[in-house]
């Protein structure tokens, strides 16, 4: 293989002045590799699991039904069917938890230290402000009832307000901030509802216990490069969305670089930043995917399009008669490649998934597309997929 020979160099051999410069397709290629995307039909255990958000360094969560929760796809691309208790039972144990990351994502509870600091400092909440401060009393209230009575719903104070996030009560938005600030943590899911109680009872005195900023930032840095494999150094501080990005982060990068922790790269005309291990990967990647679109491959649209050539856009917002691809599209990968979009949705009541349009990049590969689609049904536990007559392509 090309790309192992090539990108053979010890971290210790490549410095400021031998940089390794590689082409966006084996960057592409580097990437994938990384991500550890499954190839069989397998049930994933929870260590499984938890293996695959430590590794990733956070897992998103999105409350969308068309074809499953974000977090359930990307972890399914990865390690097959997760039985539906599994998550909850990791959070009641203390062995994953939730935090703002890149969004609102699961995380392996060991690496809780490294946010604990930024959430702890957090005196308003990022969409209603200084709500803590505004409802004292309501604040007090939910912690000593979670105190004394368990773990609670804002529902168990009178009802959650109307409906959508613009309307919530002041008791919902009174629970987010104390969770967004480290005060309340998130024991489980009921129908993707937030059940909170407190932090301790959830998890060890280790892991409530903060990292200084230094250590964070740096953490961050080296998490996100070897989650990816390769980012670009424009691009490294949106995977966990640092504050005041990307200045926190230069300090840090350069040290890591110095200790040959991460190495510098050239991918085309971009500067990047690569895990050492990651430029030598066993073997070109062969599984063919529907991705979720908030997989951590492609949650980031401009790296997308900047190493993939692939635009990948969301258009769930976007009137139906203004939609270019559809509702729930799901970037196809094979191989290295991502090659076109499928509109899928789950049709629970018929047992199957139905791909609704299929928009190709290029040549079309429907076997690709059988296969992917197959595997995904099966990790929904949807017996058949189901095709509409016409597919399309986009150039």
């Amino acid at each position: 293989m090309r790309l192992v020979q090539r990108c053979s160099t010890s971290a210790a051999a490549t410095s400021a002045t031998s940089v390794e410069h590689l082409s966006p397709a084996e960057a592409c290629t580097l990437i994938v590799s990384r991500q550890g995307f499954a190839t069989r039909n397998r049930v994933a255990t929870a260590d499984n699991v938890l293996a695959t958000i430590g590794r990733l360094g956070c897992v998103q969560l999105d409350s969308i039904m068309t074809v499953a929760r974000a977090h359930r796809l990307t972890l399914a691309a990865r390690v097959g069917k997760v039985p539906p208790t599994t998550l909850n039972g990791l959070r009641r144990s203390g062995r994953i938890a939730e935090v703002w990351a890149h969004e609102a994502s699961l995380i392996d509870a060991n690496d809780l230290p490294y946010f604990r600091g930024a959430m702890l400092s957090e005196t308003q909440h990022r969409w209603w402000g200084p709500v803590l401060n505004e409802h004292p009393q309501i604040a007090k209230e939910v912690l000593r009832r979670i105190e004394a009575e368990g773990p609670l719903t804002p529902g168990d104070f009178g009802g959650a307000g109307t409906p959508g996030w613009w309307e919530w009560s002041p008791a919902k938005q009174v629970f987010e901030a104390l969770f967004s600030s480290g005060q309340l943590a998130v024991r489980e899911r009921r129908s993707f509802a937030r059940v909170y109680d407190l932090p301790e009872r959830l998890c060890t005195a280790q892991q409530l216990e903060p990292v200084d900023e230094a250590a964070a930032l740096r953490w961050r840095v080296l998490r996100a490069v070897t989650a990816r494999g390769i980012v670009t150094e424009k691009r490294l501080s949106d995977y966990f969305r640092v504050q005041g990005r990307p200045k926190p982060l230069a300090a840090p990068m350069v040290d890591l670089i110095d200790e040959g922790a991460i190495v510098r790269v050239q991918v085309g005309e971009h500067a990047a930043l690569a895990d050492p291990a990651a430029l030598t990967p066993p073997d070109d990647p062969t599984a063919a995917v529907l991705l979720c679109p908030f997989d951590n491959m492609v949650w980031d649209r401009d790296e997308t399009e900047r190493l993939f050539d692939f635009r990948h856009r969301l258009e769930i917002y976007v009137p139906k008669p203004k939609r270019q691809y559809g509702y729930y599209v799901l970037p196809l990968l094979v191989g290295s490649r991502l090659i076109g979009r499928a509109d899928v949705k789950a049709d629970r009541k018929a047992g199957a998934l139905r791909i609704l349009a299929m928009h190709w990049d290029g040549r079309p590969a429907p076997r690709a597309l059988d296969r992917a689609a197959t595997r995904l049904a099966w990790t929904l536990g949807l017996p058949s997929v189901r095709y509409a007559t016409i597919t399309y392509s986009s150039r």
